[in-house]
């Protein structure tokens, strides 16, 4: 029964589409299917990282308050580096030429793509960090067994979802034309700084710290 919470709670995580969904999407887009799914289990690993780190005591780290805002800072510079590399993509590709499916990159570099992607996204970190701590100081899972069958639900969701995008955009991408795939690279730079934007205002708007 824990599992199946785990990967029910899960789920509504991942529905909350955000730059970790997009990039996996765009990488199966653009790349092979199994780019995509090294990148999916770059981001399983940063999921689990943070879960452990959220039973390990994370959550009262993320509680000081200049600790959140460089996160914030940090995950704002690092998708804006995303959106700069995606623009950059259609970089002298006209709409009228080829825009053949790029191989270059090789699984293992997906994989840290997904790891790189996942560590810039601090919502990620927040929300797991949050919902373990809860879970922790309202004892709902008195065993660790079940702690540990919920987060590995959750993780199981993580597999589940993001591969299902992988998979589904494969098979979309044999119909995209040259032209369209430019739009998508454009629309998805736009996304990964408007993100980092909207990271880097929530640093700003956070009350000022006064440490005396």
């Amino acid at each position: 029964m824990a599992i199946w919470n785990g990967l029910l709670f899960g789920m509504m995580l991942q529905l909350s589409v955000g730059p970790v969904c997009l990039g996996v999407l765009h990488r199966s887009m653009t790349r092979r299917f199994r780019d995509a799914l090294m990148m999916v289990l770059g981001v399983a690993l940063v999921d689990a990282v943070y879960m452990v780190g959220a039973v390990g005591g994370l959550s009262l780290l993320l509680q000081i308050h200049w600790v959140k805002q460089m996160v914030l800072i940090m995950g704002a510079l690092i998708l804006t580096w995303f959106g700069i590399q995606t623009l950059r993509a259609i970089k002298g590709r006209g709409v009228h030429e080829q825009a053949p499916v790029q191989h270059a990159p090789s699984g293992r570099n997906s994989f840290w793509h997904g790891v790189l992607l996942t560590l810039a996204n601090p919502l990620t970190i927040l929300f797991w960090a949050g919902v373990f701590g809860s879970l922790l100081a309202s004892g709902t899972f008195v065993h660790s067994t079940e702690l540990f069958l919920f987060a590995t639900g959750c993780l199981l969701s993580t597999l589940l979802f993001l591969g299902l995008v992988a998979l589904l955009a494969t098979y979309l991408a044999r119909f995209f034309r040259p032209g369209w795939l430019n739009v998508f690279h454009g629309l998805s730079g736009v996304f990964f700084i408007g993100f980092a934007i909207v990271l880097y205002a929530k640093s700003c708007l956070m009350p000022p710290y006064w440490p005396f």
